[in-house]
């Protein structure tokens, strides 16, 4: 998204001669709420990727507040869980795959490790985004998430106020519907986004409920991740959510609308 925020996540920025970033982290759950979480929960890290790359790149100069950009990739492994929350980190500048990316590593008030974060994406330097995107938007059919049918909260996993995003299970597929009255604030007490289009944090949750729905509402952790996004998802129309394949731990997860193949997640997973 462009434009100046009007918070930071991250403060206390030491930029170092090779090009690394110390930060700290707020503490402020009002402001983050998401932040309440667990740190290892799926949505929460798909979260402050945003903020903290943003916000790094800003501190080393190479962030344009005035052009569109998108997450393309992302991947994460976690450490162990008995862990606090998100305190300190190191942004670097890294080459995977031999593609420009980004690796953060977080750590919480004792210093003991979180999770690593790799990730890139691209800027639209020269594309007049906001008219690139109307045609998208115009296609995508337009549902009320208020119209729509949802599996119940505990197959989904979900806790207090947590929003469902995903209809019932159907051998292995669910749809879902994610709009601006389920999945923004104040309507969602941890989530929040460009309001544009579904974003990763939105994305990573629902291939966790996805998660919750093949086992039941069985509890469970995701341990590691990765994540392609291929193809906006429009907020206010229907997708298809599917698992395609899994074996020793692992899950594989395609989100599908309106015939695009949209985003890839794999999730690692170890029993709660």
């Amino acid at each position: 998204m462009p434009g100046p925020h009007g918070k930071a996540f991250t403060c206390d920025h030491v930029v170092h001669d090779d090009g690394s970033v110390e930060f700290a982290c707020s503490r402020d759950v009002s402001a983050w709420p998401w932040a309440a979480l667990h740190p290892h929960h799926p949505g929460a890290i798909q979260a402050l990727s945003y903020w903290v790359s943003v916000e790094c790149a800003a501190a080393l100069g190479t962030w344009d507040p005035d052009k569109w950009s998108a997450l393309t990739w992302t991947r994460w492994e976690c450490g162990d869980f008995d862990i606090g929350a998100y305190a300190s980190g190191t942004y670097r500048r890294t080459t995977i795959d031999g593609k420009e990316s980004f690796s953060i590593d977080f750590a919480d008030a004792e210093g003991r490790h979180i999770c690593r974060l790799d990730g890139r994406g691209v800027v639209f330097r020269t594309r007049d985004f906001e008219s690139w995107r109307k045609g998208d938007k115009a296609a995508a059919p337009q549902i009320s998430s208020d119209d729509f049918d949802y599996a119940d909260a505990p197959l989904l996993g979900l806790f207090g106020d947590e929003r469902p995003f995903l209809g019932p299970l159907d051998n292995g597929t669910a749809e879902g519907l994610l709009d601006i009255a389920n999945s923004m604030p104040p309507h969602h007490p941890w989530l929040d986004g460009s309001g544009d289009h579904v974003n990763s944090a939105h994305l990573a949750e629902v291939a966790r409920q996805l998660v919750s729905l093949t086992r039941g509402g069985q509890p469970f952790h995701v341990t590691s991740a990765e994540m392609a996004f291929r193809h906006y998802v429009e907020l206010g129309s229907p997708f298809t959510i599917e698992r395609v394949g899994e074996g020793d731990g692992e899950v594989a997860i395609r989100v599908r609308q309106a015939g695009q193949e949209c985003t890839n997640i794999r999730y690692a997973l170890a029993d709660a």
